[in-house]
């Protein structure tokens, strides 16, 4: 018997238009009103998500920034894995030799060091990674990103150095870049230099950088721990390269149409995709074991 469900949010829950279908919504409600707890697994941060749950009136645990941080279902920070502030000035280095412009994610915030002109491009490339159509055009995703709920939560500063000096503690470092040959090759690169890091992607544009032992996987294994529930009561939904900790974690994975195909690979099922309200779909064939009875919404 399933007891909880978790669910990574952009592409998975969300639709295209980064929003929790009436269906989808309505499953997990019905899941809550059946006794089995909902939990998001997301590589976003708290500031990010916050609006999400409000709008939505969602309480949940939640694996943020892919398991460097853990909510229980009061927000309250169960455990915490920062990358060590000691390598941060030579990945920043090497990220940027690389060609590209490191957002610095955190408990309260996201920062990123250097003008307003890498402020916005970086922002266009991130549009651009979570539009997995392919179709918005430069211009349009930097557009889209002077009003994102990211660009509400990025903090600039003019240098590294100028950060560092905060004292703040980096959870994930994220880049973005629309070559994906140039990320995966030198997403290698990293991993090889910087071995007491994991480096890893959502998604084909991105690199996401946390420390080692920070994967979605580990962080629900822990949470569920605290919990009493046993693998094997998990259902776990995902569609990028870092929900693949999930999959190998947890027999019941279930990946959207629209996943990436090293997802699908790994998937125990592939359900309708995220336009679809597959998740929606799923957790009605959870709860209700296939029959014809569902409810309603």
């Amino acid at each position: 018997m399933i007891k909880l469900i978790v669910s990574d949010m952009d592409g998975t829950l969300f639709n295209s238009n980064q929003e929790i279908s009436p269906f989808n919504l309505a499953a997990i409600k019905q899941a809550n009103k059946n006794g089995v707890r909902f939990m998001i697994a997301t590589g976003r941060s708290m500031q990010t998500i916050e609006p999400t749950l409000k709008k939505y009136d969602l309480e949940c645990g939640l694996i943020l920034m892919n398991g460097a941080e853990i909510r229980d279902e009061n927000l309250n920070i169960i455990s915490t894995l920062n990358v060590n502030q000691d390598v941060i000035p030579e990945l920043a280095s090497q990220l940027e030799k690389m060609g590209y412009i490191p957002e610095y994610m955190a408990e309260k915030g996201a920062f990123l060091c250097g003008t307003e002109d890498m402020m916005e491009k970086n922002m266009a490339w991130r549009m651009m990674c979570l539009d997995r159509t392919h179709t918005v055009t430069f211009e349009q995703a930097k557009e889209a990103g002077r009003t994102s709920i990211f660009q509400k939560n990025l903090t600039r500063y003019d240098s590294l150095q100028e950060m560092l000096e905060k004292d703040i503690e980096i959870r994930k470092i994220i880049v973005f870049h629309p070559d994906t040959e140039k990320n995966k090759k030198n997403r290698l690169i990293l991993q090889e230099k910087f071995p007491e890091l994991s480096i890893l992607s959502s998604y084909p544009e991105n690199i996401e950088i946390n420390h080692a032992f920070a994967k979605k996987g580990s962080g629900l294994i822990q949470a569920i721990d605290k919990m009493g529930i046993k693998p094997d009561e998990v259902a776990v939904f995902g569609d990028g390269y870092n929900d693949i900790s999930l999959f190998e974690s947890f027999s019941h994975s279930y990946a959207p149409e629209n996943a990436e195909p090293a997802i699908k690979a790994v998937a125990s099922e592939i359900i309708p995709s995220n336009n679809e309200d597959g998740v929606g779909i799923k957790i009605n064939e959870l709860l209700f074991h296939n029959k014809t009875e569902a409810f309603s919404y």
